[in-house]
């Protein structure tokens, strides 16, 4: 699926392709920037722990492919959701080593955090009982709830009533998978969290960009995240163009009020359409309608 199928979004690009202002951070595995689809993109790469270029590698093709849903350039063979938007490229996954604790996590939200992110992508995390998450982890979150920045995290590929950190998390937007028909995929997980806090956005067969060139179509809860991530950049830069500060919280609200409703034969299955539906024209028209910052108040469970 190209970004520009998806409902709603060449109405919006319409009006904006990403404002420079706006900073969204990809918290992945290596990004292949030499990728003609990133000529022109505004990218910066944040040292971290992991030091290596990009290799054809399963998390070096992860890291490419979801930067390139955002950050693709016009006239490329892939087109990016918001071209025009900053880029911070925050390198936590090595192609040798797919695994992350949750403290190189939270490192890494803060380190993208401090160099002026509104919008941060993590299409990873970690399998929990009931949303429980460590408590640098935890205040990592806190501190981007704090600073008005909007985090948007894979709901997970687990295909059961399940919870991932960070996406659980208060005030984080989990996003699952829908089919080209609009119907949750098999493999998106669920639960009664993500029905307040998560969004459905198109999961499968998305193309994006591999390292060293070509394309690639990959299905997952990991490339529905930046299709919402890029959506919620776009909305921001909306409301720098309007003169308005711009407002991630808002962003989050607007996304969530405005999801449209899955169509099931029985309810036993309405649970995994989560809040429902991304609605872009209707995130819209709800953003507009918002006049005052949203706090997100909520409660976290501790792991002990």
């Amino acid at each position: 699926m190209n970004g520009l199928t998806i409902p709603g979004l060449k109405e919006l690009q319409k009006q904006t392709k990403g404002a420079s202002e706006i900073t969204v951070a990809i918290l992945d595995g290596v990004v292949d920037t030499d990728h003609p689809c990133f000529n022109g993109a505004d990218l910066t790469r944040l040292p971290t722990l992991v030091q290596h270029q990009a290799t054809a590698g399963q998390m070096s093709t992860h890291g490419t492919h979801i930067a390139s849903l955002i950050f693709a350039q016009p006239n490329s063979d892939i087109q990016g959701i918001a071209p025009q938007c900053r880029g911070l490229l925050v390198p936590v996954f090595s192609d040798d080593n797919r695994k992350l604790s949750q403290l190189d996590l939270a490192r890494a939200i803060e380190q993208a955090a401090e160099k002026g992110a509104k919008v941060i992508n993590i299409s990873g995390g970690t399998l929990t009982d009931m949303g429980e998450a460590e408590d640098w982890l935890i205040r990592a979150v806190e501190m981007c709830n704090e600073r008005n920045i909007l985090l948007v995290a894979a709901a997970g590929n687990d295909g059961c009533e399940c919870l991932q950190v960070p996406a659980a998390l208060p005030a984080v937007l989990a996003v699952g998978a829908v089919d080209a028909r609009g119907h949750p995929l098999d493999f998106s997980n669920w639960g009664e969290t993500y029905q307040s806090q998560g969004i459905l956005a198109p999961g499968e067969n998305i193309l994006g960009a591999k390292p060293g060139g070509g394309t690639v179509q990959l299905s997952g809860t990991s490339f529905a995240a930046p299709i919402v991530a890029g959506v919620a950049a776009l909305l921001l830069s909306l409301q720098v163009q309007r003169g308005e500060t711009p407002n991630p919280h808002a962003v989050r609200e607007a996304i969530l009020k405005s999801a449209l409703p899955c169509q099931y034969a029985d309810s036993e299955n309405e649970p995994k359409c989560l809040a429902g539906v991304l609605n872009i024209s209707g995130a819209i028209k709800q953003l507009m309608g918002l006049k005052r910052q949203i706090k997100i108040k909520s409660s976290i469970i501790v792991k002990e």
